[in-house]
This record gives C-alpha cells, sequence and structure tokens, in this order.
C-alpha cells in the first residue's frame, strides 16, 4: 500500500471572497488581472456588511464615507492589527 504525504496548507497572502467575514479588517492588494494601482490599495477597511459580489467596507483613516468594493474586480489581503492601528487617524483632543 503507497502512502503519501501532504504538505500542510499555508495560508496565501490573498483571501477569497468566500474567507471574508462581517467584523474583519483587510486591505486592497491588488486588481485582477492587471498591474494598475489605485487610492484605495494597501488602505486598512473593516468589512461592514457583505452581499457578495459587494461588500461595505469603512476605511480606517476615513470612517465616515463608507466604501463598496466588488471582489470580482479586487484582490484582498488580510492586515495585522498593529497595520489597522497605524492607520488610525489621530482625533486631537477638543480641551
Amino acid at each position: 500500500m503507497k502512502t503519501t504525504t501532504t504538505k500542510p496548507h499555508k495560508a496565501g497572502l490573498l483571501v477569497h471572497a468566500d474567507d471574508l467575514a462581517v467584523g474583519k479588517y483587510y486591505a486592497v492588494h491588488s486588481i485582477k488581472n492587471t498591474a494598475d494601482t489605485h487610492p484605495v490599495f494597501a488602505q486598512a477597511f473593516q468589512i461592514k456588511a457583505m452581499n457578495l459580489p459587494f461588500l461595505v467596507g469603512e476605511i480606517v483613516s476615513d470612517p465616515a464615507r463608507p466604501v463598496t468594493f466588488d471582489v470580482r474586480y479586487l484582490n484582498f489581503m488580510r492586515v495585522t492589527p498593529e497595520y489597522v492601528e497605524a492607520q488610525k487617524g489621530h482625533v486631537p483632543d477638543p480641551n
């Protein structure tokens, strides 16, 4: 009997649409099938609602303006809590 061993699955950089979750933080990595860039790239956002293929995210550095993404055209990646904190804007104390 032949036995096979499989290598442990490594988490990839990109997150598939089925693995996105409301409340978690991500960033747009790239546009699918092109090398174009866009200002929203690398901006951390939290998913507020999903109705695939669309999702509504709150950009960490500008939470007052929700953004709608289409997962058919974008690649997403997970971001760390440290990355999210680094992009949060500092609101000065009014006192």
